[in-house]
């Protein structure tokens, strides 16, 4: 069993690569980006072998820099790259087809980046090649980011992007009846919002799209932030305020912090927070998180608060009240002994892998020291 977290070498390699698609514009940092490289290939970057399925190893990092960056997926090609699911440019996703008879199960992954950032080339190798191992057909999808409007827009991508494929369920041999979901941080926010969301889908619309179900079978997310209520995350947290997040503003089209607090707003992060959706019919969730359980203060950076266990530790309490299954793992916790990781998980509910009867015990090097 691989390891269940990334090196810290490699992990603060990724927020430097993070923080560097903030800065695109800054002389300083532009300028020492080769050098930025140089060290990434020095510490020995996470593979596919040494992180969690959703974790961004090199090609997560990597991706936030943009296109010009990373280069199209090469290993495995996707069978059908760019296909787009709105008239946007940024409403397109990448198409991995899996063998096997019949119609495939799907995985839905969406990338991370704040909202603000990011692409569909994200998602690991690793992860692609074991789900068409098992027969399950991928797609990575791209959606528009908050310069081009704020929430809950990304998350209505998300969701075309699912009625998009189910209608085109033919096209695309799949079985639109097992349709997972899965992401990123914020790209983990868009599945778990969708699995927990009431079905979108509008039988009356005479688009053909809108008129498919929104919902999914389950989702296995990494990172992700599960509340966007900010008077609820300090409350979390037992702190007055937090460092912002630097997409905050332009997730709610807010000037300052202080307007958090108006009604509008509030709305607005309750309705795209996906424990605010928590409901006893929404499928079981695979929730992972890649650091420990530790203190939060004022002083904490944005990167760390916003990707902190607590968050999955809130969902799994919300979700067990509701009676629904939640697999939750974070650093130096004890790992789930009925899945392996998370492709595991979303094969076992897919139905194309059977549960194994005897408990998985983690090899010693799977376990968070």
């Amino acid at each position: 069993m691989p390891a269940a977290y990334p090196p810290a070498a490699s992990r603060a390699i990724f927020y430097i690569l993070a923080t560097r698609a903030f800065l695109f514009n800054n002389r300083l940092v532009k300028n020492a980006f080769p050098l930025m490289l140089a060290c990434l290939a020095a510490a020995g970057c996470t593979t596919d072998n040494h992180n969690q399925p959703w974790q961004p190893g090199i090609h997560g990092a990597i991706s936030y820099l943009g296109n010009w960056a990373q280069g199209r997926p090469r290993n495995p090609v996707p069978t059908r790259p760019d296909v787009a699911y709105g008239t946007h440019e940024r409403q397109v996703f990448d198409f991995w087809q899996a063998p096997g008879e019949g119609p495939r199960p799907i995985f839905v992954y969406f990338h991370g980046g704040g909202f603000d950032w990011g692409n569909k080339w994200e998602l690991k190798p690793g992860v692609i090649r074991a789900c068409l191992k098992n027969g399950i057909s991928v797609a990575s999808c791209n959606y528009r980011l908050i310069h081009s409007g704020p929430l809950p827009q990304p998350l209505l991508d998300g969701a075309r992007a699912v009625q998009f494929l189910r209608a085109n369920a033919t096209e695309f041999n799949i079985d639109p009846a097992r349709v997972a979901g899965g992401g990123f941080s914020a790209g983990g926010l868009i599945a778990l919002w969708l699995a927990g969301h009431d079905d979108l889908a509008d039988p009356a619309s005479k688009d053909p799209l809108t008129r498919q179900s929104t919902r999914l079978v389950c989702a296995a997310v990494s990172d992700a932030p599960t509340n966007l209520h900010a008077a609820e995350v300090y409350d979390w947290f037992n702190v007055p305020i937090l460092k912002e997040f630097p997409s905050t503003k332009l997730c709610f089209d807010i000037q300052s912090l202080d307007e958090l607090n108006k009604p509008r707003v509030i709305k607005l992060a309750r309705e795209s927070s996906p424990i605010h959706h928590v409901t006893p019919d929404d499928p079981p969730v695979y929730l992972s998180y890649s650091r420990s359980l530790l203190p939060v203060t004022k002083r904490t950076g944005p990167f760390t608060w916003v990707h902190h266990p607590m968050f999955g530790v809130k969902m799994r309490e919300s979700l067990k009240t509701a009676g629904i299954e939640c697999v939750l793992h974070y650093r130096h916790s004890e790992p789930p002994t009925q899945y392996r990781d998370g492709v595991d998980f979303v094969a076992q509910k897919l139905g194309v892998k059977k549960a194994d009867p005897t408990p998985v015990q983690p090899a010693p090097s799977s376990i968070p020291r």
